[in-house]
């Protein structure tokens, strides 16, 4: 038997051994699937909680936004849609003046509790170091102002209040 020395032959022998040996493997078999998972019960639905009292810390709070003019030193929340701000509070002298239309004595209501402030003809003055301005700029998120007829303020707790306050003391 003669065998060629051309390399060519020599692969080709080789490569069709290969293809032999690799036709001789068993096929793999599909695997079993998962068996389906047992159908779960749905959770019982809780009883609803009751509803809370409508206190200030679930009311929502108004619409709009604080601004602070440093030439005039007065922080004014002004409602959405409107020019006119719902309050104000401006440094003057020692002290700051707070206006709205809100009037008579008016109860704040703060995180820290609830006080007075008394609104004369529109506006009330604190002194600068009044710790009603601190419960103010210190309440968890809102502080709201209301009358005894029913006229009330939900206001949001942002920057400009601690900085107006600052900067009359």
């Amino acid at each position: 038997m003669m065998i060629s020395k051309q390399p060519g032959f020599r692969y080709g022998i080789a490569g069709a051994l290969m293809l032999v040996v690799a036709g001789c493997t068993a096929i793999p078999q599909p695997e079993a699937p998962p068996p389906a998972p047992r159908p779960v019960a749905p959770a019982p639905t809780p009883a609803p909680l009751p509803t809370p009292a409508a206190g200030w810390e679930d009311r929502a709070v108004d619409a709009g936004a604080w601004r602070y003019d440093a030439g005039s030193r007065t922080a004014a929340f002004v409602p959405t849609g409107s020019a006119n701000p719902l309050l104000s509070m401006t440094c003057s002298g020692g002290g700051i003046r707070m206006t709205s239309t809100l009037a008579g004595n008016v109860s704040l209501r703060t995180s820290a509790g609830t006080d007075q402030i008394r609104f004369d003809g529109g506006s009330a003055n604190l002194t600068n170091r009044d710790p009603r301005l601190d419960r103010i700029a210190f309440s968890r998120g809102r502080f709201a102002l209301e009358t005894p007829g029913g006229g009330a303020l939900t206001l949001p707790v942002q920057s400009e209040i601690g900085r107006v306050i600052e900067d009359c003391r």
